[in-house]
């Protein structure tokens, strides 16, 4: 047939309509993915080009548009169609009924030409292709291939005058028609686009208008490419937080490529983070959630694979075995990254803690290397200061926690003074963790502390003392009733009054005797004593109001029971109300109604 002559009208194998619904509805998020379809046409041609000619051919692909939008053209300098090609490859687009059975499966290249014509439909009533072969033994002649709306198309050999004065030499030109009232292809939007989807191109992407110059898009430096400086930029323009730290990423298995950025606040366990792909320097996605393990949620990342699969949208990404040793190698470089700050840069290690502890330790439950790094890094609150967990068992040889923070300050000053390593295990996950960590080492002494564990090591007065406080004794146990049970005892600091110490339900519990053989330091005392103490207690389970010998205002108000027994009374009464405050401990209606007679007899009484 020779050019310009007419050719038959043909049919596709497929209903076209009904693709284009299927392509427009379930398989692609809309139909500006078309020029992501057409780029990576290009692209794809150019790079089978230069595989026929390593040398010297020309990579480009221009988007021209009219003033008005109606028409777009496309040109690549890629290797280009014969005629049985443009025959074979364009009458058989979806041949079925599932993408990777229909010829919608990108192969070899990333793909078929096919594939990103058919996405045109979504835009375009009408698809008009002019394309050369630059294969040594192809005629010289330009196919023409028209295809319709209706599923008609049309393949001849172009008229010299038909061909696009852009189509100098081998490559391709694709013209398209705007849908009525569309406006996919005016220039801001096709600009916009373009950038969106192949600023990382290695080859030469324009976006023009007849007759004016062309704005160059594409071949910009990826992230990973970039400056320390250039990264966190990039970073606050395209994920809108200035970066706590950027770590560059490479997994040599899947060809990926790309940089971490650390999220300096308001990240969470379970948070969806977005992720940006890149696939051979064509955006796949800026909405991959499934790159990173789930307990790097404190991490977003831009990454660039060769090999790690596309899903049938080219949206995602296949989850198989090689994105799942991909997705395992990024988390060790994370995790790597962490190890390393805490151990060469501590300070910021700890401003990172600062603003992740709680998802470090929900991570550490179900991650041993992470657990490792928790208990050897991550400070926790003790009476004796900031300590990691790992500093408190070689100091210690054991830890004793509270489940509660309350319960642990009720006893930190008691504690301090006394030199007893005491952590603070009531906030999220930290009881948790402590489980876990003594599933990982049973033969670590970890425990809950017995808050009359206490009273152990508490000393008891000397004789003067005693006698002289018991006066104070009687007076409390007829204050307090069945509320708490009083004892004596001398600890710092002197000012601290009274200590409360709830009920521990101390009669279901016993001390192992492995913890009292392995306990070593502070706690071998306190272990040893706890027999004492609840012997001490006449065996009750009652909570425990301890009065310091050592502060004056006891002694005071011992010395006042007989004289000033409503006085002894509303101080003794006021004393435990301000302990249960202290503690944030509950308080029932009698003790309530404590709490407003003890100020109003002090005020009576101050004032007779």
């Amino acid at each position: 047939m020779g050019p310009g002559q007419q050719a038959d009208s043909q049919n596709f194998q497929v209903d076209l309509g009904g693709m284009v619904e299927l392509l427009s509805r379930n398989l692609y998020s809309g139909p500006r993915v078309f020029v992501r379809e057409l780029l990576q046409n290009g692209f794809d041609a150019i790079t089978a080009r230069r595989e026929l000619e390593p040398e010297g051919s020309p990579a480009r692909i221009r988007f021209i548009t009219d003033n008005n939008g109606e028409f777009l053209s496309i040109t690549d300098t890629g290797i280009g169609l014969t005629r049985v090609e443009a025959e074979t490859l364009l009458s058989t687009i979806g041949g079925s009924s599932k993408r990777d059975e229909f010829g919608l499966a990108r192969s070899e290249f990333l793909g078929q030409f096919g594939i990103g014509l058919l996405s045109c439909f979504m835009v375009s009533l009408e698809i008009t292709v002019f394309s050369r072969s630059a294969k040594p033994d192809a005629p010289e002649d330009v196919v023409l291939w028209q295809g319709r709306s209706d599923g008609t198309w049309t393949v001849r050999t172009a008229l010299p005058e038909e061909v696009p004065a852009e189509l100098q030499g081998p490559g391709t030109t694709i013209v398209l028609k705007s849908l009525p009232g569309e406006r996919f292809f005016d220039y801001p939007v096709v600009s916009k686009l373009i950038d969106h989807y192949g600023r990382l191109l290695p080859v030469d992407v324009t976006c023009e208008r007849r007759s004016q110059d062309a704005e160059h898009l594409s071949a910009q430096p990826a992230p990973w490419e970039m400056s320390l400086d250039d990264q966190q930029r990039w970073c606050i323009d395209n994920f809108g937080f200035q970066p706590f730290a950027c770590i560059p990423l490479e997994v040599p298995v899947s060809g990926v490529r790309g940089v971490a950025f650390i999220i300096p606040q308001g990240a969470h366990p379970g948070q969806l983070l977005k992720h940006h792909v890149y696939l051979r320097r064509m955006l796949l996605s800026t909405h991959v959630t499934d790159l990173l393990p789930e307990w790097a949620y404190f991490a977003r990342v831009v990454v660039d694979t060769e090999f790690l699969r596309p899903t049938a949208s080219r949206e995602s990404l296949f989850d198989d075995s090689l994105l799942e040793e991909t997705r395992q190698e990024l988390g060790d470089s994370i995790r790597q990254w962490l190890g390393d700050l805490a151990e060469y840069y501590p300070l910021q290690f700890q401003e990172f803690v600062a603003l992740h502890v709680h998802g470090l330790k929900a991570l550490a439950l179900t991650d041993d290397k992470t657990r490792e790094l928790v208990c050897s890094a991550v400070p926790f609150q003790t009476s004796l200061g900031m300590k990691t967990l790992q500093e408190v068992l070689e100091e210690h040889g054991g830890i004793r926690f509270t489940s509660t923070d309350s319960q642990f300050r009720a006893l930190l000053p008691v504690a301090s003074a006394s030199e007893l390593c005491i952590v603070n295990a009531g906030f999220a996950f930290d009881e948790e963790l402590l489980a876990q960590v003594q599933l990982d080492h049973p033969g670590l002494g970890i425990s809950e502390l017995d808050p009359l564990e206490v009273l152990g090591v508490l000393e008891k007065p000397n004789g003067t003392d005693a006698t002289a406080l018991r006066p104070l004794l009687d007076a409390a146990s007829a204050a307090l009733g069945d509320k708490a049970s009083p004892q004596i005892r001398q600890f710092q600091p002197s000012t601290m009054p009274v200590l409360y110490l709830p009920n521990s339900d101390v009669a279901g519990k016993a001390i192992e005797q492995r913890a009292i053989d392995e306990a070593v330091g502070a706690f071998e005392g306190l272990v040893d004593l706890m027999n004492g103490a609840t012997l001490d207690n006449d065996g009750m389970d009652t909570p425990q109001l301890i009065f310091n010998a050592n502060c004056t205002l006891n002694h005071q108000l011992a010395g006042s029971t007989s004289q000033q027994p409503q006085i002894v009374e509303s101080a003794i009464r006021g004393l435990f109300v301000q302990a249960l405050l202290a503690g944030k401990h509950p308080m029932d209606s009698t003790v309530r109604a404590w709490s407003t007679q003890v100020f109003s007899n002090l005020i009576t009484a101050s004032l007779r």
